[in-house]
């Protein structure tokens, strides 16, 4: 019987472990590394170093060996002095630090009772790939984007909306990609925190005609300022589409499909279908497939009637997207009389996803009520299972501690 017992109360263990286990990996990985705000406010220390030293792995498993460095300048202190210091290295793949690079740290406190904490005190808060490398070229702007990060203070809670604001907006036009896209995602990640306002939008869009600035990042600061209502709708996407340099069109192209219910946008991708290179006229053909976009068909049309095959295959599967009686006719045309066999063929096989769409029972009605809102501790779901798991162990225990009393076998 005890076995029996046993065996539930793992299953038990086993559902809620099941139930937590992507909320725990969730919580553990930041996709993309940290920004230099990110790094700057979980660190202990901060400080412009050297690196002196970097010992051999151990046999076998075991813990990373430490690094050695001797500090610049210090932009956090801690209780660290300058001078050389050693903090055990974070990193996830067979990434290692250069003796004599001179590089960001950014540096937790380890554990008191971690092995050789008393020798090697820190741990680093970034991942030895995403370590930041000092150099001549840049290391001023480095510096500054740091002192200003190190100011706002640590603790990515405890901090003012405005001052990360301020600092942001300086970021985004520093000339070093790199801190503009640290910047970026801060903003991205800050939701619908008013890091920017009104008074900031002439500076950023700005930004946005700067042919100069990455066509990625210019990209991402445009949805940025749409989502927060800063900038109109649409417009800005036409000069981003002509200025956009030919190794980052194509990106470029595919981002504003997602602006293509905007005539304006919908008439520069039909010009870039029609009179642009092959990636472009490819990119173009697949970003103009928005649902009854209407204005595109006809263009679409001309274009299953080009070279090469890629394009006409685009320009079918926009055809199918857009779905409206207009977009039949052509899909129907092609998969019949098309010269090109495999043409015929894609546009048949559109053709009949498209057919299917139609024929598919429609969703079900929404509930007359709202679902009640998700918690605010994020499980959701999982959260759910997790409750029910708990309840499940808890009953196992009384059960099992009533049963131990009555019966000591």
């Amino acid at each position: 019987m005890h076995r029996v017992r046993a065996s539930l109360f793992v299953s038990a263990m086993a559902l809620a472990l099941t139930a937590l286990a992507p909320s725990l990996a969730e919580a553990h990985t930041i996709p993309g590394g940290l920004t230099l705000h990110q790094m700057a406010s979980a660190a202990d220390v901060i400080a412009a170093a050297r690196i002196e030293a970097v010992f051999a792995e151990p046999h076998g498993a075991g813990p990373l060996p430490p690094v050695e460095a001797r500090i610049l300048e210090l932009f956090r202190e801690g209780d660290a002095k300058v001078g050389p210091i050693r903090f055990v290295p974070h990193r996830h793949a067979d990434e290692n630090y250069v003796a004599g690079e001179e590089i960001l740290l950014f540096l937790e406190r380890r554990r008191p009772d971690a092995k050789d904490a008393a020798a090697v005190p820190y741990e680093s808060v970034e991942a030895i790939a995403d370590r930041i490398v000092l150099v001549p070229a840049t290391r001023a702007r480095w510096i500054d984007a740091t002192r200003a990060y190190a100011a706002l203070g640590k603790g990515a809670r405890g901090g003012d909306p405005a001052a990360l604001g301020r600092v942001t907006v300086t970021m985004l036009g520093s000339k070093e990609p790199r801190i503009a896209t640290f910047a970026l995602r801060d903003l991205t990640l800050a939701g619908a925190a008013p890091l920017i306002g009104e008074a900031d939008a002439p500076a950023l869009t700005t930004l946005l005609d700067d042919a100069s600035r990455p066509a990625t990042l210019r990209v991402g600061l445009l949805m940025e300022l749409e989502r927060r209502k800063l900038v109109p709708v649409g417009p800005s996407w036409i000069p981003l589409l002509r200025s956009a340099p030919a190794n980052d069109r194509v990106q470029v192209i595919r981002a504003a499909g997602a602006r293509a219910f905007v005539p304006g946008v919908t008439a520069e991708l039909v010009s870039i279908l029609e009179k642009g290179e092959r990636d472009a006229a490819v990119a173009a053909a697949r970003a103009l497939g928005v649902e009854r976009n209407e204005a595109a068909v006809e263009p679409l049309g001309r274009a299953v009637d080009r070279e090469p095959d890629e394009l006409r295959f685009a320009a079918l599967g926009s055809l199918r997207r857009i779905g409206s009686p207009a977009a039949r006719e052509i899909l129907a045309r092609v998969a019949k009389s098309h010269p090109d066999r495999e043409t015929r063929r894609v546009a048949t096989t559109e053709q009949n996803l498209l057919d299917a769409r139609a024929s598919a029972p429609p969703s079900a009605p929404a509930a007359a009520t709202s679902p009640p809102p998700a918690s605010s501790t994020g499980f959701g779901t999982k959260g759910v299972a997790l409750g029910i798991a708990l309840v499940v162990l808890v009953c196992y225990g009384v059960f099992f501690l009533r049963k131990g009393k009555g019966n000591p076998q």
